[in-house]
């Protein structure tokens, strides 16, 4: 999906070369229900989210309203409830993509275990993030790092490849091996601080099902097939490359799931 506002809907509301707007917007406080002011602000051509999300409750087409969501969602990319708003929207369009709804379904996990208040989760030091850790192995720069993290913030909320490591991929700028060797890293850093559930692959390693190394090769195979649009989750990837049993895979995830709830008294 384009990062910007859509064709269709800067045909609409003809929006051009964009300024920079306050916020809060006192253009819009004064004329929220007003459809045509607002739409005058857009088309005078201020960058104001306050103005999309109040054209947003307006509107009464669909896609008219994921237009305004969009252009919101872009312009203040860290908000949730924007996000949510909009992939709500989408999905009302496009009620099949599945982008869309695992999307929408991480962000609502993520707000539900926000706020349970637990140690596992809360005033624990953090992992380093991906892109730090590819800086520290000498896999990127600081440089090439934040020409990603600036794409990364004009992206759009549905598409999957918003993720550093992904866009990186995609760029050229690291091999599926190197991304590998740092998501390795990363888990080994979260289960020693727990601040995380455990993901598969870290679950499998700690119960010594299968060994780092092994890990490190099976992702790496998962992200060279990702780049050819062939999408193969961490355990059948494991299991066509013999590492594992299918048998094995289904074990784990079962007490996986066991031993995460239990923290909860589950």
């Amino acid at each position: 999906m384009n990062p910007n506002l859509s064709t269709r809907a800067r045909t609409i509301y003809g929006v051009v070369t964009m300024k920079q707007c306050t916020h809060p917007c006192q253009t819009v406080a004064a004329n929220y229900k007003d459809i045509e002011k607002l739409r005058a602000h857009l088309i005078e051509g201020y960058q104001c989210l306050d103005a999309w999300l109040a054209m947003s409750q307006l509107v009464t087409d669909p896609h008219q309203r994921k237009d305004c969501l969009e252009r919101a969602s872009v312009l203040d990319p860290g908000n949730e409830q924007i996000q949510v708003a909009y992939l709500e929207a989408f999905l009302t369009i496009e009620p099949n993509d599945t982008a869309a709804q695992q999307r929408l379904a991480e962000i609502r996990t993520m707000q539900l275990l926000s706020d349970v208040k637990t140690t596992h989760f809360h005033e624990k030091p953090r992992a380093r993030l991906i892109g730090d850790i590819l800086i520290s192995i000498g896999a990127i720069s600081s440089d090439e790092l934040h020409e990603v993290l600036r794409f990364q913030t004009n992206g759009s909320v549905v598409a999957t490849d918003r993720r550093v490591g992904q866009l990186l991929l995609k760029k050229g700028l690291i091999s599926p091996s190197k991304l590998a060797k740092a998501l390795i890293i990363q888990q080994q850093e979260r289960s020693k601080l727990r601040i995380a559930p455990q993901v598969l692959g870290e679950y499998l390693v700690e119960q010594s099902y299968i060994t780092p190394q092994q890990l490190e090769l099976a992702l790496a195979e998962q992200l060279r097939l990702d780049q050819k649009s062939q999408r193969f989750s961490l355990g059948q990837i494991l299991v066509r490359l013999n590492l594992v049993s299918q048998a094995r895979i289904d074990q784990a995830v079962h007490e996986n799931e066991l031993s995460f709830w239990s923290k909860f008294g589950y």
